[in-house]
């Protein structure tokens, strides 16, 4: 029956087994030839070329030949374009899910041995998995070890890279110290991750793992190999090899590693408890083509003599340059212990390890020393963001208000998420804060919010509409003054009579009694 919320022509599908940041598989039936198979379909494969890239890279593992790397049977698009592919089905879990016939080390081994080989074809084709992990380890009924998922695969030969299409650089706790702090990769960084699945079989947790993708890159970085059981020590070397932190000390190929595990395996290592009745260990001399013994003693005296050397003038004469950079990381270091991680000014922990940098561009303690010190600030500033939010403090009071803690995380992280949801918030706020005096009728409160508002984003439409909501009701509120009516001439005032004094009456009082006597 087929699935609801997808349908491919020739397929049946069944069900949903598993969904991505972009992609989403399916189990079907391939109707053609009845036979299970697993598609892969990559949503919006329209945006930015990612279709492209996903049927290129589909196209690289089809031409593979190896029963360690996953069949890959069809490649298309859908009507909404949309791209798939559908490829072998494979049943039987993945690592985690076979712990029980990965219990001893020959199992382990042998596993781990498989894999390399399919990786081997894949290298030899030019290609990077980037992303070797237990999950991504399947296992077909027969206990065949498959290599899948190449969604972020790299082609060694090309620049072009799935990441700037938004796909992960891997899973953090199987990341080579190079691929964490994205630096220049090649095919070894298969092997380390490799060499991490072999370590977490072996003591049954993964040690590189932290709280956080920054503590877990650092400790890829910075941690050195745990002792293992006393059982696995013959077991020592090979994960050396396979976990060395710079590249060019690790097994240089995937057929070099088979080389080793065989031999391994072959002495009875395993069957014995790490204890081989004829113990053959190989030197670099060992893997030199056969020579005349007096040459090849000859180069074992010189490869002594110049490790002796090396080992001096490593230790006793290290150069002006290595002195300043060990000063630098420690007071980096110190800095950092101090939470001065991007002040003040020349001594913080970031200004440290960009001084080494012009030192050493390639040091790692330096280059992943400036994004810790980074993401730590970052973290403070969205904290004291959000807390000074929470009380009310919007662009008040200078120097510790919500919108300026956002802005200085955005110089950290011109894209982070928080940070601009942070100061989305304020926004909402001033929106907030001006309906409310618009309800009160204050009109001049509102005033200040939306201005405020306004200033920290000039063309919000939310604002503007309401700008303009303010001015109609003020116009509204104001009281209406008089209608103008034509001017009539103004008539010259009647003259005002002054109110006659008490003497005055008197007086007339007594010019009326004359006026009557003599009239008598």
């Amino acid at each position: 029956m087929d699935s609801p919320d997808i349908r491919i022509p020739g397929y049946t599908i069944h069900s949903a087994i598993g969904h991505g940041g972009m992609a989403s598989v399916y189990l079907a039936t391939q109707e053609s030839l009845n036979r299970k198979v697993a598609i892969k379909v990559l949503r919006n494969s329209s945006e930015a070329g990612i279709g492209e890239r996903f049927i290129n890279e589909a196209r690289y593992i089809a031409s593979l030949n190896s029963p360690h790397v996953i069949t890959i049977y069809d490649i298309s698009r859908l009507e909404s374009g949309d791209c798939y592919i559908a490829m072998e089905f494979i049943g039987g879990g993945d690592v985690t899910e076979n712990l029980a016939r990965l219990s001893t080390p020959q199992s382990m081994l042998d596993m781990i041995r498989q894999v390399a080989q399919g990786l081997a074809v894949v290298h030899d084709n030019g290609i990077i998995h980037r992303d070797v992990k237990p999950t991504n380890i399947l296992f077909r009924g027969d206990g065949t070890a498959v290599l899948t998922d190449f969604g972020i695969a790299k082609d060694l030969d090309s620049d072009s890279d799935l990441t700037q299409a938004g796909f992960s650089l891997g899973s953090p706790s199987y990341s080579s110290p190079e691929q964490a702090q994205c630096l220049p990769i090649d095919a070894t960084t298969d092997i380390y991750s490799l060499g991490v699945v072999l370590l977490e079989l072996l003591l049954g947790y993964n040690p590189f793992k932290g709280d956080s993708h920054t503590s877990t890159a650092l400790n890829h970085i910075q941690l050195p190999l745990p002792a293992l059981p006393d059982e696995f020590d013959y077991l020592a070397p090979l994960l050396n090899r396979m976990l060395a932190k710079l590249p060019q000390q690790r097994c240089p190929s995937c057929v070099e590693l088979v080389a080793d595990i065989d031999e391994i395996l072959e002495a009875g290592v395993c069957e014995q408890g790490g204890k081989s009745s004829s113990p053959r260990p190989r030197s670099f001399l060992n893997r030199l083509p056969r020579l005349p013994g007096g040459i090849k003693r000859g180069l074992a005296a010189g490869a002594a003599s110049a490790l002796l050397m090396a080992v001096y003038f490593g230790v006793f004469h290290q150069s002006e340059s290595e002195r300043e950079i060990e000063r630098l990381l420690g007071q980096a270091e110190q800095s950092m212990e101090a939470g001065r991680y991007l002040a003040p000014v020349g001594e913080n922990a970031r200004d440290f390890y960009r001084q080494v940098l012009l030192l050493d561009s390639t040091n790692l303690k330096a280059l992943l020393g400036v994004k810790t010190a980074e993401h730590r600030q970052l973290d403070i500033y969205l904290e004291q963001g959000a807390q000074a939010l929470k009380r009310g403090r919007l662009q008040r009071p200078e120097g510790d208000n919500a919108l300026l803690y956002f802005r200085r995380a955005l110089t950290i992280d011109a894209s982070n998420a928080r940070a601009h949801a942070g100061i989305a918030q304020v926004i909402d706020e001033y929106i907030r804060l001006a309906r409310a005096e618009i309800i009160d009728s204050d009109y001049s409160g509102a005033h200040y919010y939306v201005d405020s508002g306004l200033n920290v984003a000039p063309n919000n439409e939310v604002l503007l509409s309401l700008s303009t909501e303010l001015k109609q009701k003020q116009e509204q509120s104001r009281p209406r003054e008089p209608e103008y009516r034509e001017a009539r001439p103004q008539l010259a005032p009647p003259p005002q009579r002054k109110s006659p004094t008490v003497r005055t009456v008197i007086r007339g009082v007594l010019d009326k009694l004359r006026t009557t006597i003599s009239g008598d």
